[in-house]
């Protein structure tokens, strides 16, 4: 390679000549869009750069209201994560399959904090900043180990109450949030000062009382170790108070008063126009057009107020966050911040660009399949390989050698498959790819499907990076496949974490699943929307539970999981069925996929670190075929 050569002519600019130093805003005003929309639209994509409000503005181009002065309207909640989140989000499908939609179901689990305030759009980013300052303040003079949540029931209200320790950590930020919002935008914003709490049903039919009692008493279990995390979010002034539906169905319009439909967009609806209508068609706002118009009724389905609103950041609150400056601030001079948040209210993160900014580092998740399945490759091998005694006999040389021991044998591998000789060498081979592209020292999370198909070729590639013994794999329920294609079989019965270490996998036996069994089995007629919901839920937590300790994060599922678990990190929409299916057929034994992110919680699609791995149709051999003569002549 050459050397290369020292450059001794410089370019002479200036910072706003630069198109690497200009903020969004100003990026989006340089296109042409006017300031009044520009700002909306980066409030109303969460500040998260020029792609997504340039998308937001053009989307919303036919939006009579794109012009108002509305401000958007913001709540700060306290938020549940990891496993006691999963235990309320069963107990929210439980409740609402068992007993119908109540009030509790409008929003997402969470404690109030202040109650919502509107703020002109220019100051989005700066109540991020006194957010984070605030947080920042609270947890240098008080600390809490005590966020307790003791159980209440009444006739038309059931939650938790949070300890009065973990009320006043909380109430602490409220406070003074809510007195510097005051003081630096001139805006009053009133914080919760009575006895915080998080609601589990509300404004539900007395005759379900009971049952909901007992919902709660099976579902949820208070002391589940939890990680609390502030969440601000914000809403369209318009859509306060309306139904939200989401869409289920496509629809092209036939009338010019007709909306148009469009997969996952979202229905903003009154209840008026709901009861008032007749034949089953209503008026509603779209969300991602902002339009107005006619739809039917039947093509969308009841969903959460708060699946619409935009986050605007999430913050630990046990101070373990290492916090990151916002993108398009991350090359603003200090005097510009000075100038924008005022002399007090410089991000305490601010770091001048000419030092790398501090927040997490970059992260890459590989997705892979499992490898060639028994049961694919032999069809119907129980009892077929078992003899009278229920003794695993090798029938081919491509069925492994030996297969473990476990509950229910030999019946339980009728539906938990095992992977063949050449499927263990698949996971090997892509191993040892992975090893040779320098990936051994990088991988350090694993997360694996229940199935022993899965587990297995986990267990190979780790084999094949030579880090089979230092790096445990986390079983995690919640990344199986689609539960639709089990509605008549039921789960698989799986191998538990002591069968697998008994069967030598290296199994962290102190990980707490994100997603439960009972969960799977309660949910089995799981929708395809449903599945990629799910899978965007956990992706998103192990994220959040790996991005600050380093290390990247392999993840051993199924044909689907390439797509569904990072569709939703590419900012795409679930897959219709049809295309789901038709998808699933793609992928093959070993698929794997790489996503990398900067730090910046933008991902993207990057080069596998090993190239397809590809075999060919092998047609089981029968020797005595060479023992017959073949008789060839003409009739």
């Amino acid at each position: 390679m050459a050397m290369l050569p020292p450059r001794k002519t410089k370019t002479v600019s200036t910072e706003k000549s630069c198109k690497h130093s200009m903020t969004p805003l100003e990026t989006l005003l340089q296109m042409g869009f006017p300031q009044n929309r520009t700002e909306k639209a980066l409030a109303a994509t969460g500040n998260r750069g020029v792609q997504l409000a340039a998308d937001w503005l053009l989307a919303h181009v036919n939006d009579t209201s794109l012009d108002s002065s509305t401000s958007r309207e913001y709540i700060l909640y306290a938020c549940p994560s990891g496993s006691f989140m999963y235990e309320l989000r069963e107990f929210w499908n439980k409740s609402a399959n068992k007993c119908g939609r109540n009030g509790a179901h409008n929003f997402l689990p969470h404690i109030t904090l202040v109650s919502f305030f509107q703020v002109p759009d220019e100051y989005a980013n700066t109540l991020v900043s006194i957010l984070k300052n605030v947080l920042d303040e609270v947890i240098k003079e008080m600390t809490v180990n005590d966020f307790h949540l003791e159980t209440y029931t009444s006739s038309n209200f059931m939650g938790f109450f949070l300890s009065d320790q973990g009320s006043s950590f909380l109430k602490k930020i409220a406070v003074l949030y809510a007195e510097r919002i005051t003081e630096l935008v001139g805006v009053q914003v009133d914080p919760h000062l009575k006895s915080l709490h998080l609601t589990l049903a509300y404004q539900f039919d007395v005759s379900q009382k009971e049952t909901l009692k007992s919902l709660i008493k099976s579902t949820i279990n208070p002391s589940t170790p939890c990680l609390w995390e502030l969440k601000l979010y914000s809403r369209e002034a318009l859509a306060a108070y309306k139904q939200v539906y989401k869409v289920v169905y496509a629809h092209v319009p036939q009338a010019a008063d007709e909306l148009e439909l469009r997969i996952g967009d979202y229905i903003y609806v009154s209840k008026e126009s709901i009861d008032n209508s007749v034949d089953g068609w209503a008026e509603g706002m779209s969300w991602l057009t902002g339009c107005n118009g006619y739809f039917p009724l039947c093509y969308t389905e009841r969903t959460a107020e708060s699946d619409t609103w935009t986050l605007h950041c999430s913050l630990p609150l046990d101070g373990s966050y290492h916090e990151s400056i916002e993108v398009n601030e991350t090359n603003m001079t200090e005097e510009k911040l000075v100038e924008k948040y005022g002399t007090s209210f410089v991000p305490a993160d601010y770091t001048p660009h000419s030092e790398p900014p501090k927040g997490p580092k970059s992260q890459k998740i590989y997705i892979c399949r499992h490898g060639e399945r028994v049961d694919f490759t032999f069809g119907t091998w129980v009892p077929y390989s078992f003899d009278s005694d229920g003794k695993y006999v090798r029938k081919d040389l491509n069925m492994p050698p030996n297969i473990p021991q476990r509950r229910d044998f030999p019946n339980s591998y009728q539906t938990d498959t095992p992977l063949t000789c050449v499927g263990e060498y698949q996971a090997k081979l892509t191993g040892w790819g992975m090893k040779a592209a320098h990936s051994t020292k990088s991988i350090q999370h694993v997360f694996c499907s229940p199935s022993l198909r899965c587990v297995q070729t986990c267990h190979n590639i780790l084999v094949g990076l030579d880090v089979d013994k230092q790096v445990s794999i986390c079983i995690e329920p919640g990344i199986f496949e689609w539960l639709g294609w089990y509605n008549q079989s039921g789960l698989p019965d799986w191998m538990n974490n002591e069968e697998l270490i008994a069967a030598g996998f290296n199994i962290n036996f102190k990980y707490e699943a994100l997603v439960s069994l009972p969960f799977l089995i309660d949910n089995m007629s799981e929708t395809v929307e449903q599945y990629y919901i799910r899978c965007d839920e956990v992706i998103q937590n192990l994220i959040k539970s790996t991005e600050h300790k380093g290390g990247d994060i392999l993840l051993v599922g199924h044909a689907c999981s390439l797509d569904s678990f990072s569709r939703s990190l590419l900012h795409k929409s679930p897959r219709n069925k049809q295309n789901f299916v038709k998808m699933v057929k793609d992928i093959p034994y070993c698929g794997l996929v790489t996503l990398m992110t900067d730090g910046i919680n933008d991902w993207t699609f990057v080069d596998p670190p090993v190239p397809p791995l590809t075999n060919s149709i092998n047609k089981r051999f029968n020797w005595k075929v060479l023992t017959t003569d073949i008789d060839v002549s003409p009739n």
